[in-house]
Parts: structure tokens; sequence; C-alpha cells
């Protein structure tokens, strides 16, 4: 065989112009493509969307604000999603509550990197998990 070098082919797609999914579900303008959830960390066990409520919604106005459960136990998790309809309210809240403290607890605050999924995209995770364990 000769000295050749190898250079991987570009991927399929490869000069095609993509469109990034929005949080409002459709292909946009630049503005649409930008962070509209948030990542909340350390939250306290007894925390309530509430609570989360006055502190967040005071940078603009909120679409949602989730704090997910385990599944089995019913307890929290320790972490939640606020969600906002503008993302400049967003990159406000972001960088004044990072550190904010909250019950107690000093929160993290970080953009969400995926949109919230739904419990039919969650249930369909957790089987596919244990078909898994089963081989």
């Amino acid at each position: 065989m000769r000295g050749r070098s190898y250079s991987p082919s570009p991927p399929r797609d490869y000069g095609r112009r993509r469109c990034s999914t929005s949080p409002r579900g459709h292909c946009g303008g630049r503005g649409r493509d930008l962070p509209t959830s948030l990542l909340v960390r350390n939250l306290h066990h007894d925390c309530r969307p509430e609570d989360l409520r006055g502190p967040f919604g005071q940078f603009g106005r909120l679409k949602d604000i989730y704090l997910p459960r385990d599944y089995y136990t019913g307890e929290p998790r320790g972490f939640g999603f606020v969600q906002y309809l503008d993302p400049a309210d967003a990159t406000d809240a972001k960088y004044h509550m990072d550190g904010y403290v909250l019950l107690g607890q000093e929160l993290t605050v970080v953009f969400a990197e995926e949109n919230r999924k739904k419990p039919l995209e969650m249930r369909a995770r957790e089987h596919r998990r244990q078909a898994w364990v089963l081989l």
C-alpha cells in the first residue's frame, strides 16, 4: 500500500442549509434560535414553582416552570426549568440569578441544552434502558 494520508469525507448534508429547532418549534430568523429555557440547579427539596415565579418573573414574562420529580418515588430531583417568552429576558435572568440564594440554597443557573421532554419521550427512554439491562 502506498503512503496516502487519510482524509475523511465530509458529512452527507455538507453544504445544505439547516434550520436549528427553536423553542417555538419552527425555523426563523436569528432571534428565534436564542435560548429561552434555563436549567436551575441546587433547588431545595421543598421548592415549589411559586417559589421560583417571584424571583425569576421580575426579568420578564414566563412561559413555564417545571420541577421534575423522580418517576418511582415522586421526590423532587433538585433541579428545575424556567422558560421565558423572550430570549433577552432569559439572558438577564441567567446573569442575575446565578448564585442567588433561595430557601437557603445557592442556585446555579445555566441555559438548558434541550427543550423539555414530554412524558411520552421519557417513558420511551425508560423502556429502552430496561431493555438494555435485560440483554
